[in-house]
C-alpha cells in the first residue's frame, strides 16, 4: 500500500473525528477532584439489621488503629460517608446497643507516591447481629470482618483470601443449631426441675412448720384451760374446808367473783383463739404468694422458650432475604457492565465511521493527480483485537505488527466510566490511543 503526501485547505485543520475524540478525551480525563492533592479514599456504606436500614449506629475511625479521629452516627437510611487521607492505616468500628461490635481495617499506608492523587470510592454494607443470635458465630467478630487494600492500579478492594477465610464457617448449620437448641432446652429443663424441687422442699418445710405451730398452740391452750380449771377446783376445795363461821360472803358476792373469773378466762381464751387464727391467715397468705410466684416462674420459662424459637425462625427468614438481595445486586451489576460494554462498542463504531468519512472527504478534495515517484511503499500492518470482559473492568487489547515492528495497545474501561490507555505498557492519553487505533482500523477495513 502507498501513502502520498497531499495538501488540504485550511477548513480541514479540525476534522470531524478529531473534534469527537477531543470531546471524549475531555469528558473522560477532566475531573477537578483529580487535580487536588493529596488524594483520599471515599468510604461509603449502609448499616442494616434484619434486612432494614439501621439508624443511630455509631461509626468510629481510628488512625493507626489506636488514635480516634472521627465519630459519626448513621442517618434514617442507615448510610454513612467517611474520607480517609492516604499515608496511614485505619481501623473503622461499628457498634449499636444490643448488637455485637464489629470493625474493619483499611490499608492506605503502602499506596505508591505516584498514585497519591487518586480519589477512589469503596462502598460496603454492614449487617448487625443481636448478641443473642444463634445462627452466626459471633465470636468471629473479635477479628475484622474485612480488610480493604489497594489493588495496585486505581481502586481499593477486599482482601479476597482473608474474606474467604472469615466467611468460611461463619454460619451455623442446622445440625449444630439443633444441637445447641437441645442443649439449651436440656439446661432449661434441669433448671426448671431444680426450681420445682426447691419449691417442693420449701413447701414441705412450711407445711411441717405450720403443723408444729398448730400443735403447739393447741397444747398451750389446753394447758391454760387445765391450769384454770385446777385453780378453780382448788379454790372451791379450800372454801369447803373453811369453817362456816369464817365464810361471811354472801351468795351474790360469790357468784360475782365466779362470773369475773369466767370472764377473765373467756378473755384469755379469745386472745389465744385470735392469735391462732392470725397465724393461720399468715400461713395461708404465704402459701398463696408462693403458688403465684411458682405460676409466674413457669409462665416466664414458657415465654422464654417461645421467644428463642421465634427468634431463630426470624433469623432464618432474614438470611434467606439477604441471600436474595445479594443475588439481585449481582444481576444488576452484570447488567450495568453489559450496558457499559454496549455503549463503548457504539462509541467505537461512531469514531470509526467519522474517521472513514473524513478520509473519504480527503480523497474527494484531492487537487492533483497522484505522482508515482512520490509514493513510498510500506508493508500493510496486521491488526488483531481481543476483549476481556471482567466484573470490574473491560480490557481491550489490540496487537499491531508491521514488518518486524510489534505494538501492543491496551484500553482498560472500569464499570464506573474511568478509562486508561497503554501502548507497550506505557500509559498514553485516550486521544492518542483513539487516533492510532483509528489509523490501523482504516487499514483493516480496506
Amino acid at each position: 500500500m502507498y501513502i502520498k503526501n497531499t495538501s488540504f485547505s485550511s477548513c480541514n485543520k479540525f476534522p470531524l473525528y478529531r473534534i469527537i475524540l477531543l470531546c471524549m478525551f475531555y469528558l473522560a480525563v477532566y475531573n477537578p477532584a483529580k487535580a487536588q492533592a493529596p488524594g483520599m479514599l471515599e468510604l461509603e456504606g449502609r448499616t442494616v439489621k434484619d434486612g432494614k436500614p439501621l439508624s443511630g449506629a455509631k461509626v468510629s475511625v481510628y488512625r493507626g488503629g489506636t488514635t480516634e479521629m472521627v465519630v459519626v452516627k448513621t442517618g434514617k437510611n442507615g448510610k454513612f460517608q467517611l474520607s480517609l487521607p492516604f499515608g496511614t492505616d485505619y481501623k473503622v468500628t461499628f457498634s449499636y446497643l444490643g448488637c455485637v461490635d464489629m470493625h474493619l481495617l483499611v490499608y492506605t499506608g503502602k499506596l505508591p507516591k505516584e498514585k497519591n492523587n487518586i480519589f477512589p470510592l469503596y462502598v460496603t454494607e454492614v449487617p448487625f447481629f443481636e448478641n443473642t443470635n444463634s445462627t452466626v458465630r459471633l465470636n468471629k467478630y473479635k477479628n475484622p470482618f474485612t480488610k480493604i487494600i489497594y489493588d495496585g492500579k486505581k481502586a481499593f478492594m477486599d482482601d479476597e483470601a482473608y474474606l474467604a477465610e472469615f466467611t468460611k464457617d461463619i454460619l451455623i448449620n442446622k445440625e449444630e443449631q439443633e444441637k445447641i437448641m437441645n442443649e439449651m432446652l436440656a439446661k432449661e429443663k434441669a433448671e426448671k426441675d431444680m426450681l420445682l424441687a426447691e419449691e417442693k422442699a420449701k413447701k414441705d418445710a412450711e407445711e411441717k412448720l405450720r403443723t408444729d405451730a398448730e400443735a403447739k398452740l393447741l397444747a398451750e391452750a389446753k394447758a391454760k384451760q387445765d391450769a384454770a380449771e385446777l385453780a378453780r377446783l382448788k379454790a372451791e376445795s379450800a372454801k369447803e374446808k373453811e369453817p362456816v363461821n369464817q365464810t361471811m360472803e354472801t351468795e351474790a358476792i360469790r357468784l360475782q367473783r365466779e362470773k369475773e373469773a369466767k370472764n377473765i378466762l373467756a378473755k384469755k381464751n379469745k386472745e389465744i383463739k385470735t392469735n391462732y387464727e392470725n397465724d393461720l391467715l399468715k400461713m395461708v397468705a404465704e402459701n398463696e404468694r408462693i403458688a403465684k410466684q411458682k405460676a409466674f416462674n413457669k409462665q416466664k420459662q414458657e415465654v422464654r422458650s417461645n421467644t428463642v424459637i421465634t427468634q431463630m425462625r426470624r433469623e432464618a427468614d432474614v438470611k434467606a432475604k439477604s441471600d436474595k438481595l445479594r443475588e439481585d445486586q449481582k444481576l444488576r451489576k452484570k447488567q450495568l457492565l453489559v450496558n457499559q460494554q454496549q455503549k463503548n462498542n457504539e462509541m467505537r463504531k461512531l469514531v470509526e465511521a467519522a474517521a472513514f468519512a473524513e478520509r473519504s472527504v480527503r480523497i474527494s478534495k484531492q487537487k492533483t493527480l497522484p505522482d508515482v515517484n512520490g509514493y513510498v511503499q510500506k508493508e500493510s500492518p496486521n491488526f488483531a483485537v481481543t476483549v476481556d470482559d471482567g466484573l470490574i473492568k473491560t480490557i481491550r487489547t489490540t496487537t499491531v505488527t508491521q514488518g518486524k515492528k510489534l505494538d501492543i495497545y491496551r484500553k482498560e474501561t472500569y464499570f464506573w466510566g474511568t478509562v486508561y490507555c497503554y501502548k507497550n505498557n506505557v500509559e498514553i492519553d485516550e486521544l492518542t490511543y483513539n487516533k492510532e487505533i483509528t489509523f490501523f482500523s482504516a487499514y483493516q477495513n480496506n
